[in-house]
């Protein structure tokens, strides 16, 4: 497999997001472990896989269980910081079949057809060019392996799926757009990508963590809290959001799915 490029300098919303917040996402119990992540673990099944690749992999979470099913792993992110959280939690875990790789998804540094599984976590959204990181996946992929990914996704309404899409970006200038499910399924089949099963777990959250996961300015969160609190019944709904004492719970949709290379 390639070695890793020469660490990105500057770069991209993600980047700057990610590297100021590095020391948070490797302690934020959402990332360490959730029902997206156990979905992921069912999709991606026992195994056993030759070499893995884990896009956006944050602080390492979705890497460390794909390394128990796969004989390498490569945990990729833009993010230097964030590799450096992932290299530190893999050695206290004692990963030895764990490597790391500085990229963009849309530029993945491996051959055509070279890789058994491609995993993703909670990252698609931040992609700066979904389609194109889904060509690089399906160019990567051997015929055949599987693409395991979930991803917060968008309700089918407009107007419910631009409330959360603008929330999100208020909260978090690297964000990029959560995809409807049909959105997904076009794209994928576009890609020869088949869907051949998914699941739909909820990744519920805290107003007053998930602000302060991200930094966000004090004035941008007063605003979203009232947009929170004055927020429509469809949107109250769909985003099961509830007023908690000073706080607010609140959940995303998720998709996870496994789509295998045809």
């Amino acid at each position: 497999m390639p070695h890793s490029h020469e660490p990105q300098t500057g770069g991209s919303a993600a980047q700057r997001m990610f590297g100021a917040q590095a020391p948070v996402y490797a302690t934020s119990q959402v990332h360490v472990h959730d029902a997206s992540l156990d979905a992921l673990r069912r999709l991606a099944g026992p195994g056993p896989y030759g070499w893995a690749l884990d896009l956006g992999t944050g602080a390492g979470f979705t890497a460390f269980a794909m390394a128990e099913c796969a004989r390498q792993v490569v945990a990729t992110d833009p993010t230097l910081p964030m590799l450096n959280q992932t290299r530190r939690l893999g050695r206290e875990r004692q990963l030895a079949n764990l490597r790391l790789c500085q990229n963009f998804a849309e530029a993945l540094p491996f051959a055509a057809a070279s890789l058994d599984l491609v995993s993703c976590r909670v990252a698609c959204h931040h992609f700066a060019d979904l389609p194109k990181a889904l060509d690089e996946v399906a160019r990567v992929l051997k015929p055949g392996a599987p693409l395991v990914v979930a991803d917060s996704v968008a309700p089918e309404a407009d107007a419910v799926a631009n409330w959360m899409n603008d929330v999100e970006l208020r909260r978090d200038y690297s964000h990029g757009r959560n995809r409807k499910v049909s959105e997904w399924r076009e794209l994928l089949e576009e890609r020869g990508l088949s869907i051949r099963g998914t699941e739909n777990p909820r990744i519920h959250l805290e107003f007053n963590d998930w602000v302060a996961r991200t930094a966000t300015p004090a004035g941008e969160v007063t605003t979203l809290r009232r947009d929170f609190l004055n927020a429509s019944p469809a949107v109250r709904e769909a985003f099961q959001i509830q007023p908690t004492g000073d706080d607010i719970h609140f959940s995303w949709p998720c998709l996870a799915f496994r789509a295998v290379k045809t």
